[in-house]
Protein backbone atom coordinates (compact mmCIF):
# COMPACT_ATOMS: atom_id res chain seq x y z
CA UNK A 1 0.00 0.00 0.00
CA UNK A 2 3.23 2.49 0.58
CA UNK A 3 4.17 1.73 -2.44
CA UNK A 4 1.28 2.39 -4.15
CA UNK A 5 0.54 5.98 -2.41
CA UNK A 6 4.22 6.76 -3.34
CA UNK A 7 3.42 5.95 -7.14
CA UNK A 8 0.18 8.09 -7.00
CA UNK A 9 2.24 10.98 -5.09
CA UNK A 10 4.30 11.12 -7.92
CA UNK A 11 2.17 10.33 -10.80
CA UNK A 12 -0.60 13.78 -9.19
CA UNK A 13 1.92 16.53 -10.22
CA UNK A 14 1.68 15.54 -13.65
CA UNK A 15 -2.28 15.12 -13.99
CA UNK A 16 -4.31 18.13 -15.34
CA UNK A 17 -0.87 20.00 -16.10
CA UNK A 18 -1.48 21.66 -19.86
CA UNK A 19 2.10 20.73 -21.20
CA UNK A 20 2.72 17.99 -23.72
CA UNK A 21 2.36 14.21 -21.45
CA UNK A 22 4.12 10.96 -22.50
CA UNK A 23 3.21 7.30 -21.53
CA UNK A 24 5.91 5.04 -21.88
CA UNK A 25 7.42 1.54 -21.82
CA UNK A 26 11.31 0.42 -20.87
CA UNK A 27 13.32 -2.62 -21.26
CA UNK A 28 16.54 -3.53 -21.10
CA UNK A 29 19.22 -5.27 -18.42
CA UNK A 30 20.21 -4.83 -14.75
CA UNK A 31 23.51 -4.54 -14.24
CA UNK A 32 25.02 -4.89 -10.18
CA UNK A 33 28.48 -3.18 -9.00
CA UNK A 34 29.52 -3.98 -5.72
CA UNK A 35 31.09 -6.06 -3.23
CA UNK A 36 30.84 -9.61 -4.94
CA UNK A 37 31.69 -7.30 -8.55
CA UNK A 38 34.96 -5.98 -8.20
CA UNK A 39 35.56 -5.55 -11.73
CA UNK A 40 32.63 -2.80 -11.92
CA UNK A 41 29.34 -2.97 -14.69
CA UNK A 42 28.54 -5.47 -17.21
CA UNK A 43 31.64 -7.84 -17.03
CA UNK A 44 30.05 -10.93 -16.42
CA UNK A 45 27.36 -11.89 -18.84
CA UNK A 46 26.31 -14.46 -16.16
CA UNK A 47 24.87 -12.38 -13.44
CA UNK A 48 22.91 -10.17 -16.54
CA UNK A 49 19.37 -9.62 -15.14
CA UNK A 50 16.30 -8.48 -16.60
CA UNK A 51 14.45 -5.08 -16.27
CA UNK A 52 11.41 -3.33 -17.28
CA UNK A 53 8.96 -0.38 -16.40
CA UNK A 54 6.58 2.12 -17.51
CA UNK A 55 6.60 5.96 -16.52
CA UNK A 56 5.11 9.20 -17.12
CA UNK A 57 6.66 11.82 -18.86
CA UNK A 58 5.88 15.99 -18.76
CA UNK A 59 7.63 18.09 -21.58
CA UNK A 60 7.74 21.83 -19.75
CA UNK A 61 9.75 23.10 -23.22
CA UNK A 62 11.92 21.83 -26.02
CA UNK A 63 14.98 21.08 -23.50
CA UNK A 64 13.74 20.25 -20.41
CA UNK A 65 11.09 17.31 -18.98
CA UNK A 66 10.47 15.04 -15.93
CA UNK A 67 9.26 11.28 -15.72
CA UNK A 68 7.71 9.48 -12.81
CA UNK A 69 8.42 6.24 -13.06
CA UNK A 70 8.01 2.25 -11.67
CA UNK A 71 10.68 -0.15 -12.87
CA UNK A 72 11.13 -3.88 -11.81
CA UNK A 73 14.54 -5.53 -12.09
CA UNK A 74 16.90 -8.35 -11.05
CA UNK A 75 20.54 -7.82 -10.04
CA UNK A 76 23.01 -10.39 -9.18
CA UNK A 77 26.47 -11.38 -8.77
CA UNK A 78 28.56 -14.06 -8.15
CA UNK A 79 32.22 -14.23 -6.83
CA UNK A 80 32.84 -17.84 -8.71
CA UNK A 81 32.17 -16.33 -12.40
CA UNK A 82 34.69 -13.27 -11.74
CA UNK A 83 37.88 -14.95 -10.51
CA UNK A 84 38.22 -12.87 -7.22
CA UNK A 85 37.43 -14.57 -4.18
CA UNK A 86 36.53 -18.43 -6.13
CA UNK A 87 37.09 -20.31 -3.50
CA UNK A 88 35.35 -18.39 -0.91
CA UNK A 89 32.44 -18.46 -3.76
CA UNK A 90 29.69 -16.15 -2.25
CA UNK A 91 26.72 -15.14 -4.34
CA UNK A 92 23.31 -13.14 -4.16
CA UNK A 93 20.02 -12.13 -6.54
CA UNK A 94 17.83 -9.93 -6.01
CA UNK A 95 14.50 -8.51 -7.25
CA UNK A 96 14.20 -4.86 -7.29
CA UNK A 97 10.77 -2.64 -7.05
CA UNK A 98 11.95 0.82 -7.59
CA UNK A 99 9.84 3.96 -7.89
CA UNK A 100 11.79 7.29 -9.31
CA UNK A 101 11.13 10.76 -10.48
CA UNK A 102 13.70 12.10 -12.81
CA UNK A 103 14.35 15.16 -14.77
CA UNK A 104 15.82 15.09 -18.64
CA UNK A 105 17.62 18.16 -20.17
CA UNK A 106 17.60 17.78 -23.65
CA UNK A 107 21.10 19.49 -24.95
CA UNK A 108 19.88 19.90 -28.64
CA UNK A 109 17.51 18.97 -31.34
CA UNK A 110 18.29 18.09 -34.65
CA UNK A 111 15.87 16.71 -37.31
CA UNK A 112 15.00 16.03 -40.90
CA UNK A 113 12.32 18.79 -43.09
CA UNK A 114 11.01 15.67 -44.70
CA UNK A 115 10.17 13.26 -42.45
CA UNK A 116 10.18 15.29 -39.18
CA UNK A 117 12.05 12.99 -37.63
CA UNK A 118 13.94 14.86 -34.67
CA UNK A 119 16.70 13.70 -32.66
CA UNK A 120 17.39 14.64 -28.93
CA UNK A 121 19.99 13.51 -26.49
CA UNK A 122 19.91 14.36 -22.87
CA UNK A 123 21.48 13.93 -19.40
CA UNK A 124 19.13 13.16 -16.60
CA UNK A 125 19.32 13.10 -12.82
CA UNK A 126 16.83 12.73 -9.62
CA UNK A 127 15.58 10.47 -7.03
CA UNK A 128 14.23 7.39 -6.31
CA UNK A 129 13.19 4.84 -3.94
CA UNK A 130 13.40 0.94 -4.24
CA UNK A 131 12.60 -2.35 -2.61
CA UNK A 132 15.27 -4.76 -2.76
CA UNK A 133 15.86 -8.39 -1.00
CA UNK A 134 19.34 -10.30 -1.30
CA UNK A 135 19.29 -14.10 -1.56
CA UNK A 136 21.38 -16.49 -1.76
CA UNK A 137 21.80 -20.11 -3.24
CA UNK A 138 23.31 -22.19 -1.09
CA UNK A 139 23.76 -25.83 -2.08
CA UNK A 140 20.53 -25.37 -4.32
CA UNK A 141 18.60 -23.92 -2.19
CA UNK A 142 17.50 -20.37 -2.24
CA UNK A 143 17.51 -18.31 1.29
CA UNK A 144 16.93 -14.97 2.47
CA UNK A 145 20.31 -13.47 3.45
CA UNK A 146 18.81 -10.70 5.91
CA UNK A 147 17.09 -12.78 7.73
CA UNK A 148 20.12 -15.01 8.52
CA UNK A 149 22.20 -11.90 9.95
CA UNK A 150 25.68 -13.06 8.06
CA UNK A 151 27.43 -9.90 9.60
CA UNK A 152 25.85 -10.29 13.31
CA UNK A 153 23.35 -7.30 12.79
CA UNK A 154 21.21 -7.04 15.75
CA UNK A 155 23.86 -8.59 18.06
CA UNK A 156 25.70 -6.46 20.64
CA UNK A 157 28.25 -4.58 19.24
CA UNK A 158 26.92 -5.02 15.76
CA UNK A 159 25.10 -2.51 13.83
CA UNK A 160 20.92 -3.09 13.46
CA UNK A 161 19.46 -5.35 10.49
CA UNK A 162 19.65 -3.09 7.46
CA UNK A 163 16.32 -1.60 5.42
CA UNK A 164 15.45 -3.29 2.63
CA UNK A 165 14.08 0.23 1.56
CA UNK A 166 16.36 2.40 0.25
CA UNK A 167 17.13 5.95 -1.86
CA UNK A 168 18.94 6.36 -4.75
CA UNK A 169 20.19 8.37 -7.14
CA UNK A 170 19.71 7.88 -10.60
CA UNK A 171 21.69 10.05 -13.17
CA UNK A 172 22.73 8.87 -16.90
CA UNK A 173 22.52 9.88 -20.56
CA UNK A 174 20.33 8.97 -23.47
CA UNK A 175 19.14 9.57 -26.90
CA UNK A 176 15.52 10.35 -27.96
CA UNK A 177 14.20 9.87 -31.44
CA UNK A 178 11.11 11.00 -32.17
CA UNK A 179 9.28 10.07 -34.47
CA UNK A 180 6.33 11.76 -35.48
CA UNK A 181 4.37 14.05 -33.33
CA UNK A 182 3.20 11.27 -31.00
CA UNK A 183 5.35 8.74 -31.46
CA UNK A 184 8.84 8.58 -29.91
CA UNK A 185 11.51 6.25 -29.15
CA UNK A 186 15.37 6.01 -27.32
CA UNK A 187 17.96 4.20 -25.60
CA UNK A 188 19.24 5.29 -22.13
CA UNK A 189 22.28 4.28 -19.67
CA UNK A 190 20.73 5.11 -15.97
CA UNK A 191 23.06 4.33 -13.19
CA UNK A 192 21.54 3.87 -9.62
CA UNK A 193 24.14 5.41 -7.06
CA UNK A 194 22.48 3.69 -3.76
CA UNK A 195 22.88 4.69 -0.27
CA UNK A 196 23.40 1.18 1.06
CA UNK A 197 26.44 -1.29 0.89
CA UNK A 198 23.60 -4.15 1.71
CA UNK A 199 22.15 -4.81 -2.27
CA UNK A 200 24.45 -8.10 -1.87
CA UNK A 201 24.37 -8.34 2.35
CA UNK A 202 28.04 -8.14 2.34
CA UNK A 203 29.77 -5.11 3.76
CA UNK A 204 32.89 -4.09 5.32
CA UNK A 205 31.79 -5.07 8.75
CA UNK A 206 34.37 -6.32 10.92
CA UNK A 207 33.29 -10.23 12.02
CA UNK A 208 33.96 -12.60 14.39
CA UNK A 209 33.43 -16.39 13.39
CA UNK A 210 32.39 -17.37 16.61
CA UNK A 211 29.87 -14.58 17.11
CA UNK A 212 28.18 -15.84 14.27
CA UNK A 213 28.70 -19.65 15.02
CA UNK A 214 27.19 -19.33 18.89
CA UNK A 215 24.75 -16.50 18.82
CA UNK A 216 22.79 -17.29 15.31
CA UNK A 217 23.34 -20.62 13.73
CA UNK A 218 25.64 -22.92 11.73
CA UNK A 219 24.15 -21.94 8.23
CA UNK A 220 24.55 -18.15 9.24
CA UNK A 221 28.18 -19.23 9.82
CA UNK A 222 28.59 -21.09 7.19
CA UNK A 223 27.57 -18.94 4.55
CA UNK A 224 28.65 -15.27 6.44
CA UNK A 225 32.96 -17.08 5.63
CA UNK A 226 32.36 -20.41 3.84
CA UNK A 227 36.05 -20.70 4.01
CA UNK A 228 36.18 -21.31 7.79
CA UNK A 229 35.04 -24.72 9.32
CA UNK A 230 32.44 -24.49 11.89
CA UNK A 231 33.49 -27.62 13.58
CA UNK A 232 37.39 -25.96 14.30
CA UNK A 233 37.43 -24.30 17.76
CA UNK A 234 40.16 -22.36 16.11
CA UNK A 235 38.33 -20.71 13.75
CA UNK A 236 36.00 -19.48 16.88
CA UNK A 237 38.40 -16.29 17.33
CA UNK A 238 38.69 -15.31 13.77
CA UNK A 239 37.77 -11.91 12.35
CA UNK A 240 36.89 -10.81 9.32
CA UNK A 241 35.38 -8.23 6.98
CA UNK A 242 33.88 -9.66 3.81
CA UNK A 243 34.02 -6.83 1.16
CA UNK A 244 34.75 -3.37 0.85
CA UNK A 245 33.83 0.35 2.01
CA UNK A 246 31.53 1.76 -0.83
CA UNK A 247 27.84 1.25 -1.10
CA UNK A 248 26.89 -0.84 -4.38
CA UNK A 249 25.40 0.10 -7.42
CA UNK A 250 23.31 -1.03 -10.07
CA UNK A 251 22.50 0.33 -12.98
CA UNK A 252 19.59 -0.30 -16.30
CA UNK A 253 20.57 -0.04 -19.89
CA UNK A 254 17.36 0.48 -21.79
CA UNK A 255 15.30 0.71 -24.81
CA UNK A 256 12.00 3.36 -24.39
CA UNK A 257 9.13 3.49 -26.41
CA UNK A 258 6.53 6.46 -25.69
CA UNK A 259 3.39 7.96 -26.49
CA UNK A 260 2.00 11.28 -26.34
CA UNK A 261 -1.17 10.68 -24.13
CA UNK A 262 -2.18 14.45 -23.57
CA UNK A 263 -1.17 17.49 -25.75
CA UNK A 264 -0.69 21.48 -24.91
CA UNK A 265 -2.91 22.41 -26.85
CA UNK A 266 -0.73 22.96 -29.53
CA UNK A 267 -0.81 20.97 -32.80
CA UNK A 268 3.00 19.77 -32.66
CA UNK A 269 4.53 18.29 -29.71
CA UNK A 270 7.08 20.49 -28.48
CA UNK A 271 9.89 18.18 -29.57
CA UNK A 272 8.49 18.84 -33.15
CA UNK A 273 10.81 22.05 -33.43
CA UNK A 274 14.28 21.13 -34.67
CA UNK A 275 17.18 22.14 -35.92
CA UNK A 276 17.79 20.69 -39.61
CA UNK A 277 21.23 18.75 -40.21
CA UNK A 278 23.26 20.59 -42.65
CA UNK A 279 23.48 19.74 -46.01
CA UNK A 280 26.57 19.63 -48.38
Amino acid sequence: MKKLLLALAMILPFYGISQDLDFGITGGIGLYSGDLSPKEFAIYPNDYGLAGGIFLRQRYSRFIGVRAGLTLTKIMGDERNNGVNVERGLNFQSNITEFSLIGEIHLFHIGYARNKTVISPYVAFGLGLFAFNPKIDFNGQILELRALTTEGQGLDGYPNRYNLTQFNIPFGAGVNILINDRLTIGAELIFRSTLTDHLDDVSDARVKYGDILTNRSELSARISNPLLDPASAENLEVTYSRGGKHNDWYSIPALTLSWRIKSSGKSKSKYSKFMECPRF
